[in-house]
């Protein structure tokens, strides 16, 4: 016992030391922003962001005002050392692009600028309103720095009083209508249920059962004091108890989640000091930070596969008889806890939010959003926006449910084959573990792409959506099916050692892949800057290998705690901190947290009015500021709607025999204590044992 949960220790905090050990590692990796440029020579180019007061031009110039976005390119000019150092330095995909500039131009204050200037005042009202912008930069520009503004300047947008007033149209009255729908069956519920409850004496327990009469509980399905008490689910069964701790894991990640999504707003807002953000990116740690990014969805997607096999083989274990009517019921039922709080933040999103417009990045961030989900909605509701609509989406982290809901059904299909034909699992092993470590090795061969995820700060306008790794080795769902295998795995393993948990601890192949998947996680972590800043001579074929072992490392690095922490006693103190009430409430939030935490950002800097400086400090208060609000407004999200949508379906879709909780998850055969054991015979060459040998053994022994 002891030695087993030593082995369990050990495998939880070698992650621990992993970081301790990276970050020591990356010291000496990237190139210093020192060495690229100096910092003289930086400051003498022209500022690539300068934005007019919008509040002063919106007040001075009161119904007349027009406030314009605009991104003026200069023009070449190689006899120039400025241009010449200009230009290099933007050559650089650490860097912004100096050589065209944005700025935020009150139209009636440059009118009247170039109007006192003029020697011909009747000429300036017969000029356009690029050719007038145009002159008001060019006498900015051309006699500080002796650079020519080109001709082909664009207009992004402008901002008046006709597009401060936004008219209402069937979307907004659609979403009115929806949105006192739900208040109304919530205040109706809610008294319902009291009354119920009044009726009974007020017993205790009252919100937390459930009426064994099927209209009852569609009556009650969106009564605010019952989701409420739906947050704070006690545990009943010991899988749930051993589950618990993944709360944690979700809740952390979601934080990450926020933090990289508040990150990559950050970078697309126009900057006071973009020397900052440039200087930042040639450093070790971020570019490991970067490259770090496509492990938070990783984590999800290991526990997605692991509750979805759990799930399916207790079902198994209680019907053994094949069902493939099986496979539309459970996809049923994920839909119905998904597309209803999906569709009411898309609705939201493509309607009133447009209305919320306010100072000059209001379009950039809100009504950018906004004009997506009108135009590409179905994209979302079908979940194929990871394969198309990827570069202009509603909903810039929607991309991740698409590729989840793909998953699920992958796994599901080969837990049905499994479940029909058990003599096919080696095989399927077999290809899918060859498949996930060979097609990103491949595909990046076949595309020119980056072997890791990084940032082209050319391209923060569009959320880094221009880089090609995104779309080829990071959306797909074909390129995450190894990381969804990794938890389906895990959960057949945990399936047949809950029982007797010690004893995979005592296996010498688990605790020998715990150790290498622990020093292959710090590997890629110790050596990702050193590539990203070497990638223009190391082999290619190198590289490609590279990309398919950093994909996977932390897939299944994740998976090995995760299932460890699932077998340790309920009493371990690692596993007692990470099953925290509180985790269980913030884990239960992360679904609606997840669909409003980027509309919180698109808010939060789309109301900012010029420019913003940058540092660690400010970006840490942007950060909890949308936090703080994306849970705020995600509990009223899931007590609102998800929670009582999700209810409600169940009574009237799922089958009466079988009424499964809508967070099926969560859920699980066998009490507390149950001595239902599984023989060691049921694992053949270390493989595990089948749902359906693992479904047989246990039937025996009941």
């Amino acid at each position: 016992m002891f030695a087993s949960n030593k082995m369990a220790h050990g495998v939880i905090l070698f992650a621990l030391y992993g970081s301790l050990l990276l970050t020591t590692s990356m010291a000496a990796a990237g190139n210093s922003f020192a060495e690229t440029f100096q910092m003289d020579e930086y400051l003498k180019f022209p500022p690539v962001f300068v934005y007019d007061d919008f509040e002063d031009c919106r007040r001075w110039y009161r119904d007349e005002y027009v406030y314009c976005i605009v991104k003026a390119p200069l023009a070449p000019d190689d006899s120039s050392a400025l241009w010449r150092n200009l230009s290099y330095f933007s050559s650089d995909y650490h860097h912004y692009d100096h050589s065209v500039l944005e700025r935020g131009v009150c139209v009636p204050k440059c009118h009247n600028a170039i109007t006192q200037n003029a020697t011909d005042k009747s000429s300036i009202d017969r000029l356009s309103r690029e050719e007038m912008i145009h002159r008001c930069i060019s006498a900015e520009i051309t006699p500080h720095y002796n650079l020519i503004v080109s001709s082909r300047l664009r207009i992004e947008h402008c901002y008046s009083r006709d597009t401060e007033n936004i008219p209402y149209d069937w979307l907004d009255v659609l979403f009115f209508i929806l949105a006192a729908t739900i208040i109304a069956l919530v205040v109706a519920s809610t008294v319902y249920d009291m009354h119920q409850q009044a009726k009974q004496k007020f017993p205790e327990d009252y919100f937390s059962r459930s009426s064994k009469q099927a209209h009852q509980r569609l009556l009650t399905a969106f009564s605010f004091p019952r989701n409420i008490r739906r947050l704070k689910e006690p545990m009943h069964t010991q899988t749930r108890i051993d589950l618990a701790c993944f709360e944690a894991f979700r809740f952390a990640q979601m934080f990450r989640v926020i933090f990289l999504h508040v990150s990559i707003a950050h970078l697309k807002i126009p900057q006071r000091n973009p020397e900052y953000l440039e200087q930042l990116q040639h450093g070790a740690s971020l570019q490991t930070f970067i490259a770090e990014f496509q492990n938070y969805v990783q984590t999800f997607f290991t526990i997605g596969g692991m509750l979805m096999a759990i799930n399916f083989l207790d079902h198994v274990r209680k019907n053994p008889t094949f069902r493939l009517s099986y496979f539309g019921e459970r996809l049923l039922n994920r839909l119905c806890r998904l597309v209803p709080t999906y569709a009411f933040m898309i609705l939201l999103e493509a309607s009133v939010m447009r209305h919320l417009i306010d100072g000059p990045f209001g379009q950039q961030f809100i009504g950018e959003s906004a004009n997506n989900c009108q135009d590409r909605w179905w994209m979302n509701l079908l979940f194929v926006n990871n394969y198309i609509g990827w570069d202009n989406p509603c909903f810039i982290p929607s991309w991740y449910l698409a590729t989840d809901l793909q998953l699920y059904i992958f796994g599901l299909v080969i837990m049905m084959i499994f479940w029909k034909w058990p003599f096919t699992r080696r095989y399927i092993f077999g290809a899918v573990f060859l498949y996930s470590v060979v097609v990103p090795a491949v595909t990046y061969m076949m595309n020119d792409i980056t072997p890791v995820m990084t940032v082209d700060m050319k391209d923060t306008e569009q959320y880094i959506r221009g880089q090609q790794f995104q779309s080829i080795l990071y959306f797909p769902f074909h390129q995450n099916t190894g990381i969804y295998f990794f938890g389906i795995l895990a959960g057949i393993v945990y399936h047949h050692y809950r029982d007797q948990r010690n004893e995979l601890f005592k296996v010498a192949a688990f605790r020998q892949l715990a150790q290498f998947a622990g020093l292959l996680y710090v590997f890629c972590m110790a050596t990702v800057s050193w590539v990203v800043s070497n990638l223009t001579w190391l082999p290619t074929i190198c590289l490609a290998a590279y990309a398919s072992v950093f994909k996977l490392s932390w897939g299944l690095f994740n998976t090995i705690i995760l299932l460890a922490l699932t077998l340790l006693h309920r009493h371990n103190w690692i596993k007692m901190a990470l099953s925290h009430p509180i985790f269980r409430v913030l884990g239960k939030l992360g679904y609606s947290v997840y669909l409003i935490h980027f509309t919180v950002i698109v808010q939060v800097y789309g109301r900012e009015k010029a420019p913003i400086y940058s540092n660690e400090l400010i970006v840490t208060g942007y950060t909890v500021e949308v936090l703080f609000f994306s849970y705020i407004l995600g509990a009223f999200l899931c007590v609102l709607v998800e929670l009582p949508t999700g209810a409600a379906l169940k009574e009237l879709i799922e089958p009466r025999a079988e009424k499964a909780s809508i967070h099926q998850v969560h859920t699980a055969s066998e009490p507390i204590g149950s001595n239902q054991m599984v023989p060691p015979s049921a694992v053949t060459n270390g493989t595990p044992a089948s749902d359906a040998a693992v479904m047989t053994s246990a039937e025996q022994n009941r």
